[in-house]
């Protein structure tokens, strides 16, 4: 039987665990940033000092890293008394979810930008409902495979469940990634002439791919999962998913900081 409760909390864990390596990951982001500020004729001390109180940068980094320390702590709090700091910690990363489209090619002045930062944001959002969503799930079913607990595993309970969320995300991400390349690119051939329509390209192929297994999980693996081995079968092919997204988000990082072109 399905324990929500427990579910919940073994879910909150999960984010506690991965939010705690979002300050580590800012300040690393933060350090890329003043190296590429940096004048090599003043201290460090004083270029650091200018990129945050002096940029609009600078203070939307500090604004998403003190969201980024209050993250895990809510989501700590989900796990041992639930309650109110479910929707804080829900809250609290939505806002998090912006910070790509603020601090990158989205935040690039003209007439678009609205639409771009909206698209963005989007964009990262339904990522990380698919991509962290299917990673939850595949870690609270080996979670429970590892303490031996009898019966078909979470999975029949959590799939028809997470279905409906990951069709929408990724209908989401299509859409969102169309409508950016649409923006960033200045026409088709930009595609294959330049640094940024390659590494495009390369990410749509991984997508495609991503797209592909989870439509195998959707229409072949999901309705069997009733069946002798059927939960065991999705969780090979969704983990092959999983993975597929690492890499997505690996040329996604490049891609993030790749000039658009003119």
């Amino acid at each position: 039987m399905l324990d929500a409760r427990s579910i919940g909390a073994a879910t909150a864990r999960v984010g506690t665990a991965a939010t705690l390596l979002l300050p580590v990951a800012l300040l690393l982001v933060f350090v890329r940033q003043l190296v590429a500020f940096r004048d090599p004729f003043v201290p460090w001390s004083e270029d650091a000092r200018l990129l945050l109180a002096g940029t609009a940068w600078g203070r939307t980094w500090t604004l998403w890293l003190v969201l980024a320390c209050l993250a895990p702590i809510l989501f700590a709090r989900a796990a041992r008394k639930g309650g109110w700091a479910w929707p804080a910690a829900t809250a609290c990363i939505l806002a998090l979810g912006a910070f790509p489209a603020a601090t990158g090619h989205a935040n690039t002045p003209g007439p678009l930008r609205p639409l771009a930062l909206v698209a963005d944001t989007l964009h990262v959002w339904s990522a990380g409902a698919w991509i962290g969503g299917l990673g939850t799930m595949l870690w609270l079913e080996a979670s429970w495979r590892r303490k031996g607990r009898g019966g078909p595993g979470l999975l029949p309970a959590l799939v028809p469940r997470f279905s409906p969320v990951a069709l929408v995300s990724a209908a989401v991400l299509v859409a969102t990634g169309i409508l950016g390349g649409w923006m960033h690119l200045p026409s088709v051939p930009a595609l294959w002439s330049g640094a940024y329509g390659r590494t495009l390209v390369l990410k749509v192929l991984l997508v495609a791919a991503v797209l592909a297994l989870g439509f195998v999980n959707w229409r072949r693996m999901r309705p069997a999962l009733g069946r002798p081995g059927g939960p065991e079968r999705l969780a090979r092919v969704a983990t092959g998913e999983f993975l597929f997204a690492q890499l997505v988000l690996l040329v996604t990082a490049v891609l993030v900081q790749t000039p658009p072109g003119d």
